[in-house]
């Protein structure tokens, strides 16, 4: 049986949604693929580890911790099967504080892919200025943001 290309897309945002709320990184790191690269519009945000992922996530948790998150409602708008193993889906993300809306809600392009079994998102695209706090907290995912080595 096949389910519907949105219940998958909105089952991940609940997944991730919650996990980013209540700081649960394995419950995050469950539905995400790595290596991926995730895009604001600040460019793209190459993630090759879940080392570089965490980082993405603590960054995240905190801000939304900081601005006073209580809720993200984030509606599905579309979601297609591309094949039998790659959805793409957009949705709306809207973060409250106590039911008041924190700052205007944004668009996020996903793909979602079933990699050994199992829906992941293996891309993201946020509409997010580079100044946004959430872009920012992302794009500490970068590669480059990895503390160098001493040899």
């Amino acid at each position: 049986m096949e389910f519907a290309a949105s219940d998958i897309a909105e089952a991940l945002l609940e997944i991730t949604g919650d996990a980013l709320l209540s700081g649960n990184f394995d419950a995050f790191a469950a539905v995400f693929h790595v290596p991926q690269v995730m895009a604001t519009m600040a460019g793209p945000i190459h993630m090759e580890t879940m080392d570089d992922m965490r980082r993405a996530f603590d960054e995240m948790h905190q801000h939304f911790k900081a601005i006073g998150v209580t809720e993200m409602v984030r509606t599905c708008v579309a979601a297609d099967y591309k094949s039998s193993t790659r959805i793409e889906s957009t949705h709306v993300s809207d973060l409250l504080h106590n039911g008041k809306r924190l700052s205007e809600p944004y668009p996020v392009f996903s793909v979602l892919e079933k990699v050994d079994g199992d829906w992941k998102v293996t891309g993201g695209e946020y509409a997010l200025e580079p100044s946004n706090g959430q872009a920012l907290a992302l794009s500490r995912a970068d590669v480059s943001h990895r503390p160098q080595s001493t040899q």
